[in-house]
């Protein structure tokens, strides 16, 4: 009778249509890769609708005086980027 459980509970699980496991899809901060995060993004130029569009949703960390800190991270490391009130990324920092 267990076996029949055992059984019965594998035949459940569909697996994923490539025959790999289903990956689960990415949270807000979360990338694949922190090093190509960091390469898709310019100090002095990429905004925070290109950052945005580029690395999905970050997260944020407001300040009253307009500086914004967004994080990004993968299993191992954490993309930090700093936006000043002008919205244009000033700084980064790998963690």
């Amino acid at each position: 009778m267990a076996a029949c459980a055992l059984i019965g509970g594998c035949a459940l699980q569909e697996p994923a249509p490539s025959g790999k496991p289903a990956e689960k899809p990415l949270g807000p901060g979360e990338v694949l890769s922190v090093p190509a995060a960091e390469d898709a993004v310019v100090i002095g130029k990429s905004t925070k609708a290109d950052v945005r569009a580029a690395l999905g949703e970050p997260i944020a960390l407001d300040f009253a005086s307009g500086y914004e800190v967004w994080v990004y991270r993968d299993p191992k490391r954490e993309l930090v980027l700093l936006f000043p009130p002008s919205g244009i990324l000033a700084k980064t920092r790998l963690r």
